[in-house]
């Protein structure tokens, strides 16, 4: 598994205050400005591997890290810690116990209504940040899958149902052009999800996350209040987040301060697809 042959990034296991252990992959000169990457869910940090080099290269301390949930971090089998204050609560003890506030952080999809969410609960833990197609903004069409989620039987049956097809399918339907996606790809998505208790976690994201989005002007109030500066990266052809366009304008009409920036053609996972323009608006903006 990743970061295996690459000897630019470093990884280890982080324990957090309660018994938590994330897996964390670094890269970067220990002095530069930090810059935290989070990704979405069913992802781990290898969503982040074309990162390391261009961030390094720009003088960051770059750091990644395995959700709960996700990767080769823990996988609890408890609702509560799949709820959104919970998952805000791992970010910030992270970035406490790594001392890295404030802190910029790139956060895709599920991991940006955790960032969002971070910023308007506690915003001096972040100094600036960027979502990438985050599911706070849009209608995701992960609720479909709902009533699945809420059937105890799931844990049972998830599990055997996952096989490498299905989940190199579903990888596939997160890219503009999913020809680009390697075997290799498809098997760094693949092999965490063969652990029962990923599927397990993934259900529990699924029924206990905050998927429903906020009303624009509440969550404007919130990122007001806060003055993070914000940019909101948004793929013209995301088929997951949906509807995230309109309601990010209507968060700027309402006042939030926050920067957008549509990106054509651009699907759900396209800092995973175009990690180097994806990675280039990024420093622009942070720096």
């Amino acid at each position: 598994m990743f970061p295996a042959g690459s000897s630019h990034v470093h990884t280890r296991m982080v324990t957090l205050p309660g018994g938590m252990h994330l897996r964390v992959a670094e890269s970067g000169s220990a002095t530069g400005r930090p810059l935290l990457l989070l990704h979405g869910w069913g992802a781990s940090l290898y969503m982040w591997r074309d990162w390391f080099v261009p961030l390094a290269a720009a003088g960051r301390r770059v750091i990644a890290v395995d959700l709960p949930g996700h990767g080769l971090s823990d996988k609890p089998d408890d609702d509560s810690v799949y709820r959104l204050p919970a998952l805000v609560q791992v970010v910030r003890d992270l970035i406490a116990a790594e001392g890295l506030a404030p802190v910029d952080v790139v956060a895709q999809s599920m991991a940006g209504t955790i960032t969002v969410e971070l910023i308007v609960t506690a915003p001096a833990f972040v100094r600036r940040a960027v979502l990438v197609n985050a599911a706070c903004f849009g209608r995701v069409r992960l609720e479909r899958l709902f009533p699945v989620a809420r059937s105890s039987l799931a844990d049972r049956i998830l599990p055997r149902l996952v096989r490498r097809w299905i989940v190199a399918r579903t990888h596939r339907l997160q890219y503009h052009d999913p020809s680009t996606i390697a075997e290799r790809d498809e098997d760094e998505y693949w092999a965490p999800s063969q652990f029962p208790s990923f599927t397990r976690a993934m259900r529990r994201l699924i029924h206990v996350f905050q998927w429903q989005r906020s009303r624009p002007a509440d969550l404007a109030d919130g990122l007001r209040a806060a003055d993070v500066p914000l940019l909101a990266l948004l793929g013209e052809r995301d088929g997951l987040v949906r509807d995230a366009i309109p309601y990010v304008a209507a968060l700027q009409e309402a006042g939030a301060g926050i920067s957008s920036m549509v990106i054509e053609n651009g699907a759900h996972a396209m800092n995973e697809e175009w990690p180097e323009m994806i990675s280039r608006h990024t420093l622009d903006f942070l720096e």
